[in-house]
């Protein structure tokens, strides 16, 4: 019997060979892994920087231009908005600030007829003024109907009109009820009478009040 000899191998099959047989794993054993792949290749991207040659101008113009993409786009976005749970659970709207700038802020409001922030700034600053005359001590987080109900039986020429203004400050902020001129006029009153108002020394019930 004749034996024919294998057919010759042209090129492009050789090739197609010779890429099959170095894709078996033992010939990759020893090669980097992804972190070092990426790790070389930043490090080529970074050395073609300052390399000064074509492709690294052209990767630097890239990198400028992507830089000034991001920092437009976070300014025209402006500083994150708090989220809606810190705005309805973290907002104290009778925050403190010294008694003298809340009268000051809520003048300037009333003048304006923002009539809402002018009636909430007087009852920052009855706040305040009861804070700082140490008919009650500061204690944050507070509400308004607490320091009516804790400040009153203290402040009794002016309780009643304490508790109204307390009243009209949560239908307003919390009830979503327009504020009037009358609302802020109301809320200026008690501001000014507990600067002057007497204290009552012992509450009602027979306990000191704090002095």
């Amino acid at each position: 019997m004749t034996v024919r000899p294998p057919a010759p191998v042209d090129g492009d099959a050789a090739r197609r060979a010779a890429e099959a047989e170095l894709r078996h794993a033992e010939y990759h054993r020893d090669d980097p892994g992804l972190v070092d792949r990426i790790g070389n290749w930043l490090a080529r991207r970074i050395a073609e920087l300052f390399s000064g040659s074509v492709g690294g101008n052209v990767t630097l113009v890239f990198v400028v231009l992507l830089a000034a993409v991001v920092i437009f786009l976070v300014v025209r976005a402006g500083p994150p908005e708090r989220s809606a749970g810190a705005r309805e659970g973290d907002f104290d709207p009778l925050a403190p600030l010294p008694a003298h700038d809340h009268r000051r802020l809520a003048a300037e409001h009333e003048a304006a007829g923002r009539f809402a922030e002018a009636l909430r700034d007087w009852l920052r600053a009855t706040v305040r003024t009861i804070e700082e005359r140490g008919i009650l001590d500061p204690r944050p987080g507070r509400t308004g109907a607490a320091t009516a109900r804790e400040a009153g039986p203290l402040l009794p020429s002016v309780a009643g009109e304490l508790a109204a203004v307390m009243e009209r400050f949560d239908e307003v902020w919390f009830g979503g009820r327009p504020a009037t001129g009358a609302d802020a006029a109301a809320a200026r009153h008690v501001a000014e009478a507990v600067v002057r108002a007497p204290i009552e020394r012992r509450a009602p019930s027979g306990l000191a009040a704090p002095r």
